[in-house]
This record gives structure tokens, C-alpha cells and sequence, in this order.
């Protein structure tokens, strides 16, 4: 995930200076590694039925950084640990609303 600077606002795939203005991103580059982690951690778990511990990890990647990405495996893992009505509900908050056509 290309991680913007927020000096420059300049676009980064690689770091840890931002290759504009050169400012330390390290922390940025750390942060999305971390929240890679626990998706990547999240995934597993939902192999291993370990649903509530699944969630728990994606609650964490959210608190990171907020993304379609967390949003539709909450989705599925709701789905998974069969709450349909919590997976409806992450799959409507996915979802941009339709403008109703009377």
C-alpha cells in the first residue's frame, strides 16, 4: 500500500523518507506492516474457526487504519461465526447508498 507523506503529500511505495521531500515515514511504513500483520493473522484464525479472535484482530488492523479491506473480512467473518445479521449490517457499510427513485 503506497503510504502518502503527510509533508508533501507526495505518493511512497518504499521507505522510510518520503522520496519528494525526504521526511522520515518509518512510522508510517511500520504501522501498515503492523496492520498487514493482523490481517494476515485475522485470516488464519477464520481457517481455524477461531472467529471471535478473528474479529478481535481486525477491530485492532481498524484502529490502524480504516479500509474497504478490514470492512469486507469483518463481513465475512461474521458470516463465517454465523451472525448473518452482523454481516448484512458490515456488508451495508461497505456499500455507498442508492438514492431512492420514486
Amino acid at each position: 500500500m503506497p503510504v502518502p507523506c503527510p509533508c508533501c503529500k507526495a505518493s511512497n511505495d518504499a521507505g522510510p523518507n518520503c522520496r519528494r521531500c525526504k521526511a522520515d515515514l518509518s512510522l508510517l511504513f511500520q504501522l501498515e506492516a503492523d496492520r498487514a500483520a493482523l490481517i494476515a493473522q485475522s485470516r488464519e484464525l477464520a481457517a481455524q474457526s477461531r472467529h471471535a479472535e478473528s474479529l478481535a484482530a481486525l477491530d485492532h488492523a481498524a484502529q490502524l487504519r480504516r479500509g474497504d479491506d478490514v470492512q469486507r473480512l469483518r463481513a465475512v467473518a461474521l458470516l463465517l461465526s454465523r451472525d448473518y445479521a452482523g454481516a448484512l449490517a458490515a456488508y451495508h457499510d461497505l456499500t455507498p447508498a442508492r438514492p431512492d427513485h420514486a
